[in-house]
């Protein structure tokens, strides 16, 4: 019987506990300071100590990287694994199976309701994965591992963090992809193989929850430069973001044409369109599988910044617009911006998480709450909070045809696009003073 099982869970609790703020995790510090971490038995309520530790990631399909799922042994009457995932958590430690009993420990579960599916689908393919020749990473120290491949994750929920861990010691790194590019200070990713270490020193990945000013300046001295022609009060550069692979609003075009046409009673409004960016590191042969992928998303989107620059009645208004930008290119570009239109989620971190400018979000229902933009200024610490097109102004169509397994992912159509226009640009003007 596991007559210890909450004394277990209040350790992993406390494994989970930030060191940092927000930023980096008791287990993540613990490993790169000791080279290993401990639990409590279920079974006795002893210590236990970790004797192997795996990291597991691969390419699912082009329009999905499964996320790094990082796995600790502990032997005890059976063996105990616990594992991280979660990288929009920082990389708790969210799971605990016990072999001779099973059983599994969600962390933050009423946070995120489809993880225990989620983790229990993970885990069947973790197992099936034991299986396969594991290069011995043969470490003299314990290692950090970064390098998620989405970039808002990678900026937001790893570099903060390892910024954090630097600050009390020297760290050993590795990153397995580099979507904003060669950073400096940050090893080059090298191709990547599962790893499995047994016995100390470990790796960990270093995760957290807020993108600190530090962080931020870093990235920012590190963008191209890029200009476009600024223009005054009177003609605000504004932001516009849409995306056609998912979460897709069907009908933003209308919407976009008929802001442009009541701001133009307002204001000389020009525009910068976004929408997919490449990632900066997108020659790297880890892409190989996915590059036929992102070459067919940057010729759509060079067809959707066509139809965009057609929405608005002056096409000599389009300043620039995104196409065959990278991530970071396309963040440089933003900082031209005065005011931003974006969906929620990554496409909106790259022009309104590095700089304090204002905006409006949109997305489906079923992701879009009152505390939706609360959440995007929250999570960075020069980020201002956007305003939501209101939900009575959104209705979901049909699930995702690239995202189809979680709820929030669903396609939508704005119901009155002359009401989302006036509602979008009252609140430019309240912002902007115009």
């Amino acid at each position: 019987m596991l007559l210890h099982l909450s004394a277990a869970l209040e350790r992993i609790e406390a494994l989970n506990a930030y060191v940092h703020g927000q930023q980096l995790r008791q287990f993540q510090h613990d490993i790169l300071k000791t080279g290993a971490f401990h639990l409590v038995s279920p079974f006795t309520g002893d210590r236990l100590e970790c004797v192997e530790s795996r990291l597991i990631a691969f390419i699912n399909d082009p329009y999905h990287f499964e996320l790094p799922l990082y796995a600790y042994r502990f032997e005890d009457r059976s063996d105990i694994w616990v594992m991280s995932f979660q990288i929009g958590l920082g990389f708790p430690l969210c799971a605990l199976f016990i072999e001779e009993v099973g059983g599994l420990y969600v962390h933050r579960a009423p946070a995120a309701p489809n993880s225990y599916k989620v983790l229990k689908r993970l885990w069947r393919e973790f197992e099936t994965l034991n299986a396969i020749p594991s290069e011995e990473a043969g470490l003299a120290q314990p290692l950090a591992m970064i390098g998620h491949p989405n970039f808002a994750h990678y900026m937001w929920n790893e570099l903060p963090a390892l910024n954090a861990a630097l600050r009390d010691r020297p760290v050993e790194t590795r990153s397995l992809f580099a979507p904003l590019g060669p950073l400096e200070g940050l090893p080059r990713p090298a191709a990547f193989k599962p790893l499995k270490q047994s016995g100390p020193p470990y790796f960990t990945p270093v995760g957290g929850e807020f993108l600190d000013q530090r962080t931020q300046s870093s990235l920012t001295r590190q963008m191209p430069t890029r200009t476009v022609l600024r223009s005054d009060k009177a003609s605000p550069v504004i932001w516009v973001a849409h995306r056609e692979d998912g979460r897709s609003c069907e009908n933003f075009l209308d919407m976009l044409a008929a802001f442009d046409r009541q701001a133009r009673e307002l204001c000389q409004p020009r525009y910068i369109f976004d929408s997919f960016s490449a990632p900066d590191d997108l020659d790297a042969p880890w892409y190989d599988p996915v590059r036929d992928a992102f070459e067919s998303r940057r010729r759509q989107s060079e067809t959707l910044f066509q139809a965009m620059s057609g929405a608005v009645s002056a096409p000599e208004a389009v300043l620039a617009t995104a196409a065959g930008l990278t991530v970071m290119q396309a963040m440089a570009l933003a900082r031209e911006a005065d005011y931003y239109i974006s969906p929620i989620g990554s496409i909106q971190h790259k022009v309104a998480w590095l700089q304090p400018i204002p905006g409006l979000v949109h997305g489906p229902s079923t992701a879009m709450n009152r505390h939706v933009a609360q959440w995007h200024g929250q999570k960075s610490e020069v980020a201002l909070a956007p305003t939501n097109l209101p939900s009575e102004l959104i209705r979901d169509t049909r699930a995702s045809a690239h995202h189809p397994s979680a709820e929030r992912n669903m396609d939508y159509r704005i119901t009155d696009p002359e009401a989302a226009a006036a509602f979008a640009l009252a609140h430019l003007r309240d912002v902007l003073s115009l």
